[in-house]
């Protein structure tokens, strides 16, 4: 009788890996073509061995799948690399190094070579390159760091009231026939998964994100945080200014932790298959504004009123942002909370009355020059300039050099009348006495009157 053969235990890497091509397949019989499915499985999150969510390449998912069309999940296994050779480095010396790092883990390559200087395997610390040694061990998948990274307190959250956190990031795509670049930037409630406000643009500058703010204010009131990433627009100072002046938390995102993130990036996964890759047709206008009014029609028709896995059954980010019982507060005065869409600055007046800020010359009101001053500035318009001076709020104006040049100067007036002084001083009267004769009409000398 044939002993039955034990099966063998997959790894957690090659059971990773064949979820990974298990979806490709999927994708596959259901009609797609494999090019697309390979493409729309990268674009994807997976949990990865670890349980951290984790992003595929594309050649990966393609040499998984040639692996699992020729060996099954066995070829998905990592292959056990040798420590006999590694074709340059003596098999001795790999086999010092790797002992002597596993007994030392914050032993420097360096240190390893002079190790094995004085075991005898080198003769020289710098006969073997250190490169090759680090990438030796780099190979074998040993931390070749010195020094551990502390452990963060990674947790993942979510808040349970409206308006309490709201999480801000960008997405990338293509518009109209000429395939510009945008970027449109989705403000999405923590709690409710509802996005009430989106803007378009260029890139994820300053004014783009605080331009979506001040709307996103506007329409649904006031908020507790908002939750953004490293990007320049999100850490400029002029965001840093304006979120500060509003007074609530301005919350930047750990690096490498997608627990955070992957609200936002399960939305943009969504946002691209249901639109954004569709919006680089030729019909389609690559203008900001008209791409704001086609992604806000998805939102407020698609995306707001259809059921959210996140939340409960045939509940949507609509009905549960209208239904939380945390109250709105509104802002009633739209004057007031655009003023805190200006940021201030600190400059020092020229001695012609001249202040510079972003390579602009402003001039500003005489009798100012040396003194520092505080100047407001919209966000929003790099022309609108105002000072405070006495019980006024000033707008300054640029320095218009042509009409300076054309403008008559106007003479400064003297506090006190000027009164010459009665003495000649001594250089004068010594010139006097000793031109005499040549500039006095007698000569110099002084005329005796005749007596009667």
């Amino acid at each position: 009788m044939t002993p039955r053969r034990v099966p063998q235990i997959a790894s957690a890497t090659a059971l990773f890996r064949f979820s990974v091509v298990s979806e490709v397949r999927v994708r596959v019989a259901r009609g797609q073509v494999r090019a697309e499915a390979v493409r729309l499985t990268a674009r994807q999150l997976h949990i990865g061995p670890n349980g951290q969510a984790r992003i595929v390449g594309l050649r990966s998912i393609y040499r998984w799948l040639a692996a699992y069309d020729a060996r099954g999940i066995a070829g998905l296994e990592t292959k056990a690399r040798t420590l006999a050779t590694d074709g340059v480095l003596d098999p001795a010396l790999v086999t010092f190094v790797i002992d002597q790092k596993a007994d030392d883990p914050r032993a420097s390559v360096p240190e390893l070579l002079r190790r094995a200087v004085v075991v005898g395997l080198l003769d020289g610390a710098d006969d073997v390159d250190r490169t090759t040694v680090w990438r030796m061990l780099k190979r074998r998948a040993i931390d070749t760091r010195r020094q551990r990274p502390k452990a963060q307190d990674q947790r993942r959250f979510a808040h349970a009231h409206r308006l309490q956190l709201v999480l801000c990031d960008g997405k990338q795509f293509r518009a109209g026939p000429t395939r510009a670049k945008r970027v449109v930037l989705f403000f999405i409630d923590d709690a409710t998964r509802y996005i009430p406000e989106v803007v378009v643009g260029s890139t994820e500058t300053s004014e783009l994100f605080l331009r979506g703010l001040h709307r996103l204010l506007r329409a649904v009131g006031r908020i507790d945080g908002i939750y953004v990433d490293h990007g320049s627009g999100f850490i400029a100072h002029d965001s840093r200014n304006v979120i500060a002046n509003l007074g609530f938390a301005h919350i930047l995102g750990l690096e490498g932790y997608p627990q955070a993130r992957g609200k936002i990036e399960r939305f943009n996964l969504t946002a691209q298959e249901d639109l954004l890759r569709h919006l680089d047709s030729d019909d389609v206008d690559p203008d900001y504004t008209a791409l704001e009014l086609r992604i806000s029609h998805y939102l407020r028709t698609d995306y707001n009123v259809r059921s959210h896995e996140a939340l409960k059954k045939e509940e949507t980010p609509r009905s549960r942002f209208l239904a939380d019982p945390r109250p709105i507060e509104p802002y009633a005065d739209g004057d007031a909370l655009r003023q805190q869409f200006f940021v201030t600055e600190e400059r020092t007046v020229t001695n012609d009355h001249v202040i510079s800020i972003d390579s602009r010359q402003w001039e500003v009101p005489r009798g100012l020059a040396r003194q520092k001053i505080v100047v407001r500035r919209d966000v929003f318009d790099p022309l609108h300039l105002l000072l405070e001076h006495g019980d006024r709020t000033l707008r300054l104006r640029e320095v218009d050099l042509v009409a300076n040049a054309k403008a008559l100067r106007g003479r400064a007036v003297p506090d006190k009348p000027v009164v010459p002084p009665t003495s000649k001083g001594a250089a004068l009267t010594s010139s006097e006495a000793a031109l005499a004769p040549i500039t006095q009409p007698d000569g110099g000398f002084a005329v005796t009157p005749k007596e009667d």
